[in-house]
């Protein structure tokens, strides 16, 4: 109800402040000052000065003055149209003629300038206030979603989401603000210049950082593969380096190759590139952060439930060192919990028995925990599930037998550091709302689980992604076209 809440409060922030602007301009644009370029330090009114409006039912010119020095027109709109307009002036006994300035009037009655393909018109600040204002109600209501996430122990795809958001959002605007403080920004379409450089500058800027998660993933694999043998799975990592080094550098060729912006495609296939890897870059470093987070997690101790997730276990049914700190963890904080406020935890043992495996994985935790003296009347076995996404839909399944109900129940999970995000993202499919207990492991692991939820992110929200690229294009096209 909170994410409804704030998704809504940020949509009618958004139109609230797009609204504001149309009609601010609507109000401001039947006049335009053009300017000419000519600078008369020297005097402190206008020279003699002819003004030609080839079409005059489009504007009229209502006054001719100097603005800081500057000559400048007064502009008045008639009609709708376009319309060119010659100045010439008379200073030091000699004429000068000024280039020629193209005029339009859009059917709102707004003025609006396209002299050398610089858009300017009467209240185009407030087009870019009303930008930098959305861009700053975004930036709010993610971190604000970000933190309550974390806070609650909801770690999910919507917490990557809106972390990668808030690192993509932040960075744009940082730099918009940092411009607009530091630079006169006289016309729209120098602003759209700044929209398109802080792409490329973020970009370039997380270039060094991700070289090294490329290295450093491609390093991780390769010891993965030395110590778990060769799967698709444990090579993720040397490809997304491979992919994302070819991905990136097309994308900032233009730093390296200036010629490259001179392109006919440049506008429509290079700066959309620029802000989808850049998206993407952000969405994986706030896959990392939360995964991260999460294991830093301090579950509540006042738990009803216990699941432990399983994996392989040894040929003689005992368990492997990974199995056996998720064993541990699990009953060192059902030990601490008991300490704490006098209440047991039921342990649910999970994990069905593979081909090469003597007994079911629930049944060999099930051994060991009666073994470290939990007694039998404290654990239900789970011995079917062949999967993490089975561990918790059986697991559920098993406490439901029992308790009737799920609803209502305090549950918790018990993994390995580097699977606990993923415990989270499963959980929540099978509508459990699981906090979850983190056993330690290799570092070498990590790297790869991250980049599994980074796939499993792009995979579970397709469909916001796929928005997101084809926004992007048409908002670049768009400027092309215009």
């Amino acid at each position: 109800m909170k994410l409804k809440k704030r998704i809504t409060a940020l949509i009618i922030g958004l139109v609230a402040v797009m609204l504001f602007s149309f009609f601010y301009i609507f109000a401001v644009g039947g006049h335009y000052t053009l300017r000419t370029g000519s600078e008369f330090p020297e005097r402190n009114s206008p020279p003699k000065t002819k003004v030609v409006i080839e079409n005059e039912n489009v504007v009229k010119c209502t006054g001719v003055r100097l603005d800081n020095k500057a000559l400048v027109l007064d502009l008045e709109a008639v009609g709708k149209g376009d319309t060119g307009i010659k100045v010439s002036y008379t200073h030091g006994g000699e004429t000068y003629v000024q280039d020629h300035y193209e005029i339009c009037v859009n059917a709102f009655g707004t003025i609006i300038e396209k002299t050398f393909n610089m858009i300017g018109f009467n209240g185009f600040q407030a087009v870019i206030y009303a930008i930098i204002a959305q861009l700053f109600l975004i930036e709010i209501i993610m971190l604000w979603m970000y933190i309550d996430y974390r806070r609650s122990g909801d770690f999910s795809y919507g917490m990557v989401a809106c972390g990668g958001v808030s690192i993509y959002v932040g960075a744009l605007l940082a730099y918009l603000v940092y411009s607009a403080i530091n630079k006169t920004i006289n016309s729209l379409t120098y602003f759209i210049i700044l929209v398109e450089d802080a792409g490329e500058l973020f970009l370039f800027l997380l270039t060094p950082f991700m070289l090294l998660i490329s290295f450093l993933l491609t390093l991780s694999n390769i010891w993965l593969m030395r110590h778990e043998g060769f799967r698709p799975v444990n090579a993720l990592g040397i490809l997304f380096a491979v992919l994302w080094v070819i991905g990136d550098t097309l994308a900032i060729g233009s730093y390296f190759f200036p010629a490259i912006s001179e392109l006919p495609f440049y506008e429509v296939v290079v700066l959309p590139s620029v802000y989808i890897v850049t998206y993407l870059e952000c969405m994986f470093l706030s896959t990392v952060a939360c995964a991260f987070v999460a294991t830093k997690y301090k579950t509540p101790l006042d738990r009803d439930y216990i699941i432990i997730l399983g994996c392989a276990i040894r040929k003689d049914g005992t368990l492997t060192p990974l199995l056996k700190g998720r064993v541990d963890s699990a009953v060192s904080f059902e030990k601490r919990q008991y300490e704490k406020t006098g209440r047991h935890a039921v342990f649910v043992p999970s994990g069905g028995q593979g081909a090469d495996e003597v007994i079911s994985e629930g049944e060999a935790m099930e051994n060991y925990l009666l073994s470290v003296g939990i007694p039998s009347e404290q654990i239900v076995r789970e011995d079917k599930s062949v999967n993490t996404f089975e561990n918790m839909k059986l697991s559920k399944k098993v406490i439901e037998s029992r308790e009737g109900d799920i609803e209502g129940k305090k549950i918790a999970f018990a993994t390995t550091n580097y699977h606990l995000f993923r415990g989270y993202i499963l959980a929540r499919k099978n509508g459990i709302d699981a906090k979850g207990i983190s056993a330690k492991t290799k570092q070498y692991f990590f790297p790869n689980a991250f980049l599994r939820e980074f796939v499993g992110l792009l995979a579970d929200k397709k469909l916001h992604h796929i928005a997101f690229v084809i926004l992007t294009v048409a908002f670049f096209v768009l400027l092309d076209h215009v």
